[in-house]
């Protein structure tokens, strides 16, 4: 296919017809890869052989599909029908999510009825969510997503570095008399979290003393050990179960979005599940040769392994989108980076590609150049919206649609140009086209139209890895990072000397001491 230009390729209606799909409020426009009826076939015959089909269903089953941890992955659970059944080791956990959620939606609910007062009873208007990775990455980007409804009486903010300027900028703007917190950690040992919602703590405890009641009123927790969110002194009430059958990056359907709950409220949450569980159904349902998120993977595999692609940009025309690339980072990196193969074993080609993206029209200004004109070619998705979000601002309905044409215009036109290149200026200004992309185009962007979003990219993640033989639920590589944390940590603090660290770390250790100012 790549002595065939895209130029010429796009020309051919049937083309168009054959590579564009609907799906629920989404359209798919892959005529831009190169990529032909053969080579689907082909693709779609590589993923039988390599039993995509039948781990697909395991997916859902609730089959130890984690082979390293040895677990099922059932973020599919969190958003099936009460009336479905999933098993785990001979229990259904269909009623213990729904339970969950209720128990969430109830939360959310007070909330917003400003019927949870803090310990001075003052009713809550600002809740901060405090995580990282998964734990903070899919919930922010979904509030941002779905700012437009949102209940603006409700101050969300997110807290995940531990750098104190992430902590000091949020808290310096609140009330903690009117503040609740979310302490959102799998684990409950994730070190950064932790350490924040310590620093917290101290914070409301400084403006509103020691009272008993600080803890109950104003911190709530997310987490799957619940036994050390107790020892932390979280009470059962104000603990919200998640689990381990559901990876951090795969958890936005969970109780792990308890801030975008309070934010948009229990109804649009359960819309963007359903949108969730739409695109799971067609995952799920669908015959390879039309089912978009494994096509999309499965081209995906095309563009990394055969047309030697090392890097896919995700470019969403859509300003309350902004968030969605860094989602994908983690979802895609995370999941699919990974050098060892389901039987422990270095595996021979190449994996996942690393994802860069940022929100169109600023991207274009920033890393443009390079997809147009750059010596490494970088597939890209872009997805845009035929109608903008819906305004809570003061321009005028005509001045929104004039700019979100400009808008629009510029998403179709990247394609274009990508694909058809420009031979006609000097050869410092021509572009040689021929890079692929596909364009994902829905009506507007609301909560069931980002719930099927999320599903797609879920499951074009699976589709990878399993055409790869990785795990992409586990996530070893960043378990080593903080296996080393503690002990440089007690060096810093002066706690200890180690004596297991290389020269240059040493060094650099001793570097902080030098330079430390003394306070």
């Amino acid at each position: 296919m790549r002595s065939c230009h895209l130029r010429d390729l796009i020309s051919d209606q049937n083309r168009i017809e054959m590579l564009s799909f609907d799906e629920g409020n989404l359209f798919f426009d892959f005529s831009k890869q190169l990529v032909s009826s053969e080579t689907i076939g082909l693709l779609t015959d590589l993923a039988e052989r390599a039993g995509l089909t039948s781990q697909i269903a395991q997916l859902f089953e609730g089959k130890f599909i984690n082979r390293s941890e040895n677990r099922p992955a059932l973020h599919t659970a969190l958003r099936m029908p009460t009336n479905s059944r999933v098993e785990v080791e001979g229990q259904d956990v269909i009623p213990i999510i729904q339970a969950s959620h209720e128990r969430a939606f109830d939360f959310a609910d007070r909330i917003r009825a400003k019927q949870w007062l803090g310990a001075t009873g003052q009713p809550i208007s600002s809740v901060v969510n405090i995580g990282i990775g998964g734990s903070h990455l899919g919930p922010y980007m979904a509030y941002k997503a779905l700012r437009s409804y949102s209940d603006n009486s409700i101050d969300c903010r997110f807290i995940s570095n531990v750098d104190p300027r992430d902590l000091n900028t949020n808290l310096s703007s609140l009330d903690p008399e009117t503040t609740l917190f979310i302490v959102n950690s799998k684990s409950f040992t994730t070190s950064e979290t932790l350490t924040n919602a310590e620093s917290a703590m101290e914070w409301v405890e400084k403006n509103l003393g020691e009272n008993p009641e600080i803890l109950q009123k104003h911190f709530v927790a997310v987490t799957a050990n619940k036994e050390k969110a107790e020892r932390y002194g979280f009470t059962p009430d104000n603990i919200y179960p998640i689990w381990e059958w559901v990876g951090g990056r795969f958890s936005i359907s969970s109780a792990t979005s308890l801030a975008l709950m309070v934010a948009v409220g229990p109804e649009y949450f359960k819309t963007m599940n359903e949108g969730c569980q739409q695109m799971d159904q067609h995952f799920q349902s669908s015959d390879l040769n039309e089912n978009i998120p494994a096509l999309m993977g499965l081209i995906g595999i095309w563009n990394r392994n055969f047309l030697g692609y090392s890097s896919h940009a995700v470019i969403p025309y859509a300003y309350d989108l902004a968030a969605f690339p860094a989602y994908l980072e983690q979802l895609e990196m995370e999941s699919n980076g990974k050098n060892i193969d389901n039987e422990g074993n270095l595996v021979m080609y190449e994996t996942g590609p690393s994802i860069l993206g940022g929100v169109g029209t600023n991207a274009q200004h920033a890393i443009f150049q390079y997809l147009h004109q750059g010596t490494t070619i970088i597939p890209v998705d872009f997805i845009a919206f035929v109608n903008p979000s819906p305004s809570k601002g003061t321009i005028g309905k005509d001045v929104v649609m004039r700019q979100h044409e400009a808008l629009i215009a510029n998403c179709f036109a990247q394609s274009q140009g990508l694909a058809i290149g420009d031979t006609e200026g000097g050869r410092s200004l021509s572009s040689d086209g021929n890079r692929p992309s596909s364009t994902i185009l829905a009506s507007r962007l609301d909560p069931f139209t980002l719930g099927q979003l999320i599903a797609l990219y879920e499951h074009k993640v699976f589709t990878m890895g399993a055409l790869w033989q990785i795990n992409s639920f586990d996530q070893w590589g960043v378990e080593l990072g903080k296996s080393l944390v503690s002990n440089v940590s007690n060096d810093l603090a002066g706690i200890s000397t180690s004596t297991g660290h290389d020269s240059s770390t040493r060094s650099l250790i001793d570097q902080f001491h030098q330079r430390k100012d003394k306070i």
